[in-house]
């Protein structure tokens, strides 16, 4: 057998791998959590801490809602996600009724989950509005709770 032939499976894997795995959802993410501890970091250093609980994520299979409780009502932001590589989604908003400018963005998100508690780190985009518009580092840590 040439080392063509013997090598075209190991080609053909590398090839449908990567697609099978971002088809997948991570059965451990889907359902709600609430969000525990948000961190925003700014380009300049500074942070600002939530630590209210005022925020939800509901994962479903391709998309996830987040809805945060403000003194006018609610905030809702939906994304479409899709697992990139092992612990790391890529969520593009999909819309708002808080930062209509940033739909269509996508940032990716390396996660974590332990037992009931997840735990996600991002960084913007590279497009220079959507920077100027967004934290320059996100981290959250939520727990599991019932969906509504």
């Amino acid at each position: 057998m040439n080392c063509f032939a013997r090598s075209w499976p190991v080609f053909w894997l590398t090839l449908v791998i990567p697609c099978v795995h971002a088809a997948t959802p991570d059965p451990a993410l889907l359902g709600c959590w609430r969000a525990a501890k948000i961190v925003l970091t700014t380009q300049d250093g500074e942070k600002a801490e939530d630590t209210s609980g005022r925020c939800t994520l509901q994962f479903k299979e391709d998309q996830f809602e987040s809805t945060c409780k403000t003194t006018s009502g609610a905030a809702t932001t939906t994304y479409r996600y899709q697992l990139v590589r092992p612990q790391v989604y890529a969520a593009t908003m999909a819309g708002s009724t808080f930062r209509t400018e940033m739909v269509g963005t996508t940032r990716e998100y390396e996660y974590r989950i332990e037992g009931d508690q997840l735990r996600t780190v991002t960084v913007p985009p590279a497009m220079a509005f959507a920077a100027a518009a967004a934290a320059q580092r996100v981290e959250t840590e939520a727990m599991r709770v019932p969906c509504p």
